[in-house]
C-alpha cells in the first residue's frame, strides 16, 4: 500500500520519496503526493528525480492500493534510488478549485431543486457531474444556479478535512442532510471515512483534493448540458478566474 499523502495535505508541492519498484511504464514510490486517478478526478502530473535523471509524470493511477506513477519514455530508474517529486502545481491546483466549486455546485443543486450527483469529471479546464432526477436545465435555470452558486463560494467558506469512524461519518452526514446514498457502496472494509467540510454548507466523503477556502475557487460559469439518461442531466462548467 503506498501511503498517500495528500490525503491530509492537498497543497504539498514537492517531497522526498523512495522508489519501491519499476514497472514497464511506470514508477511506484514508498509514499506520494501524486493524486491517483479516481473518485471522478484526473490523476496528478509532475517530475521525479534522482538528481541525475528526470521522469516526467503523464498521470498518476492507483493499482490495487499501489500508486502507479505513468511516465514518457525510458525508466532510468532503480528501485532502491531516493527520488525528489515535484507536482505539476498549476495541474494540480486547478483540479483542487474544481472538485471544491464541484461540491458547492451539487449542495446547490440538492437544496434548491432535490437532485443527488450520480457521477462527476473532475479536470483542468473544464469539469463536468451528472444529476438526477433532472429532465431539463433551461437558460434561465442555468443563469440562477450559476449567481446561486458564485454567491456561496464569495463567502469565503474554511474548507476542512476530517477523519470520522465509518458509522459516524454516515451518521453526521445523515443528521446534516447529505448525500449518504454512494456511503453504502464502500467496501465494508473501509473502517474510516475522509468527510470534506466547507463552512456550515456542504459535508462529503471524499479523497479528493481540495482548496482550503472557496474564496480560492473565484467563480464558475456554467455551460453545455446534456441529457445521458432516464432523468440523467450531465452540466458541465469551467472557471471564471
Amino acid at each position: 500500500m503506498t501511503e498517500l499523502l495528500h490525503m491530509k495535505d492537498n497543497y504539498i508541492r514537492e517531497f522526498e520519496a523512495k522508489v519501491v519498484a519499476v514497472g514497464d511504464c511506470y514508477v511506484v514510490l514508498s509514499h506520494t503526493a501524486f493524486y491517483p486517478e479516481g473518485g471522478g478526478q484526473s490523476g496528478d502530473r509532475g517530475t521525479i528525480s534522482d538528481g541525475t535523471t528526470t521522469l516526467t509524470i503523464v498521470n498518476t493511477k492507483k493499482d490495487s492500493g499501489t500508486v502507479q506513477h505513468l511516465v514518457s519514455g525510458p525508466i532510468a530508474l532503480s528501485v532502491g534510488t531516493d527520488a525528489h517529486c515535484s507536482l505539476d502545481w498549476n495541474w494540480r491546483y486547478e483540479s483542487m478549485r474544481f472538485h471544491t466549486a464541484q461540491h458547492v455546485l451539487s449542495r446547490y443543486l440538492q437544496l434548491n431543486y432535490g437532485v443527488i450527483t450520480v457521477g462527476n469529471m473532475i479536470k483542468p479546464g473544464e469539469s463536468r457531474a451528472d444529476y438526477s432526477p433532472l429532465e431539463s436545465f433551461d437558460e434561465e435555470m442555468k443563469r440562477k444556479v450559476e449567481v446561486g452558486v458564485n454567491e456561496i463560494l464569495a463567502k469565503n467558506l474554511d474548507v476542512s478535512i476530517e477523519f470520522m469512524p465509518r458509522k459516524d461519518a454516515i451518521d453526521y452526514l445523515n443528521k446534516k442532510g447529505y448525500q449518504t446514498r454512494y456511503l453504502e457502496m464502500v467496501p465494508k472494509s473501509v473502517k474510516e471515512f475522509r468527510v470534506i467540510t466547507i463552512g456550515d454548507y456542504d459535508a462529503a466523503s471524499c479523497a479528493g483534493t481540495h482548496v482550503k477556502n472557496t474564496q480560492e475557487v473565484g467563480a464558475i460559469k456554467i455551460g453545455k448540458t446534456k441529457n445521458v439518461g432516464a432523468g440523467k442531466r450531465r452540466i458541465y462548467f469551467s472557471l471564471v478566474n
